[in-house]
């Protein structure tokens, strides 16, 4: 005889020993509910408290930037190396400090604004939502250096870039349209954020040779393009994710290069989510173990009592296997429904909850954030565990022998 006409005989003995004996069926029901309510909403406060910290590092995305202290030679193939990282999520070279300074002017401002280049490019985390400056001709301010020149989007201003020549000075001005602000609460700074090719330029120009892209003539009489050997002395780097920082910058200090991050705040709250991580999982175990012990000796209980039954059974042609598969089909649904049951009240008081707590410790959002995957998984694992914690009973009853059964009557 096939499995699948025997489970077709056992599922409805199962169901009818249960309903049969209904009061005991709906206390350990309403026990592993009762169990299961606290495990979830903490679980949900542990996901809603965590990703709510995450989240906050994560709107910020100087959290996720790494800053060179020193400067230093850093040729092509050591950035060709370091983008093909998966936790560098973005990076670009720098010009050196001395030579990212320029002054930009508008018509409307009283004075010049001495500012500080910053190139950019697609996928640069301070540039969400706003375009890219290309080419020599447009340029992103910063919300405290548009405030300064008096512009806005859409204004024009000059950029000039001045050097010493001997004892000449010399300067050369750029009009530039801006194209976007970057917001104060992103970065409190005069930047400028220009393109690469704009920032090239000028540090050429700074070193004395000519840049005939802009028709601006050097001092050494050629010109300079980027050349395989050249090198640059500093970086823009952020992390793909604000967990990967601590990692990069041990990655970079082992190599030699000495940067400066906020990874003491990423540590905090990565410790934040260790710590609750330990508690549910002390809670879990503790919970766990009541959980199999109760059902397990229940069902174990159940087979002693019901021994003449099951005898009577085995005497009708039932398996060892068979026998031993109905406790654990019925702690798998006893477990199931009191867990069904569990998800039910947490879904219900999730919103109350979050309700309650609103803005505790500066947490901006749901602080309980069970999703419909999360019930899902946990009514499936209590139905697992039910099964397992049936199992011992289930050997129990297939070590009892028919004739033996019912001389015990």
């Amino acid at each position: 005889m096939s499995v699948l006409p025997r489970f077709r005989l056992i599922v409805p003995i199962a169901l009818r020993d249960l309903r049969h004996g209904w009061q005991s069926t709906a206390c350990l029901t309403v026990a592993v509910a009762v169990a299961l309510v606290p495990l979830l909403l903490l679980y949900g406060l542990k996901l809603g408290v965590v990703s709510n910290l995450i989240d906050t590092l994560r709107e910020d995305p100087r959290i996720r930037e790494l800053r060179l202290v020193r400067e230093q030679p850093l040729s092509q193939d050591w950035f060709d190396q370091m983008a093909e990282r998966p936790d560098v999520g973005f990076l670009l070279p720098r010009a050196r400090y001395l030579a990212a300074s320029v002054r930009l002017r508008s018509t409307g401002a009283r004075r010049p604004l001495d500012s500080r280049m910053v190139p950019t490019a697609e996928n640069d985390p301070f540039l969400v939502g706003l375009p890219v400056p290309s080419g020599f001709g447009t340029v992103i301010l910063t919300e405290r250096a548009a405030i300064e020149l008096e512009a806005e989007s859409g204004s024009t201003v000059t950029f000039e870039v001045l050097r010493q020549a001997e004892e000449q000075r010399e300067i050369q001005r750029i009009p530039v349209t801006v194209i976007g602000i970057i917001p104060r609460r992103l970065l409190q700074t005069d930047d400028v954020f220009i393109s690469p090719e704009l920032e090239s330029a000028v540090e050429r120009w700074r070193e004395g040779y000519s840049v005939p892209e802009l028709d601006w003539v050097g001092q050494r009489g050629d010109d300079v393009t980027d050349a395989e050997g050249r090198t640059f002395a500093s970086f823009r780097l952020f992390a793909s994710d604000v967990r990967s920082v601590p990692q990069l910058r041990d990655t970079l200090l082992a190599n030699g290069l000495d940067v400066e991050t906020r990874s003491i705040e990423i540590e905090q709250t990565l410790a934040i989510e260790a710590g609750l991580g330990w508690v549910f999982l002390t809670v879990s175990v503790l919970s766990a173990c009541g959980f199999f012990l109760t059902l397990g000796l229940h069902l174990v209980a159940a087979v002693v009592e019901k021994s003449r039954e099951l005898s009577v059974l085995r005497l009708l042609g039932l398996s060892s296997l068979e026998m031993s598969l109905m406790p654990s089909l019925q702690g798998l649904l006893i477990s199931a429904s009191g867990a069904s049951v569990a998800c039910l009240f947490a879904w219900l008081a999730q919103p109350v909850l979050n309700t309650s707590l609103e803005g505790l410790a500066g947490l901006s959002g749901e602080v309980s954030r069970l999703g419909r995957g999360d019930l899902a998984l946990a009514t499936f694992a209590a139905g697992i565990a039910g099964a397992i914690a049936g199992s011992v009973a289930g050997l129990r009853a297939a070590a009892l022998e028919p004739t033996r059964g019912l001389r015990s009557d």
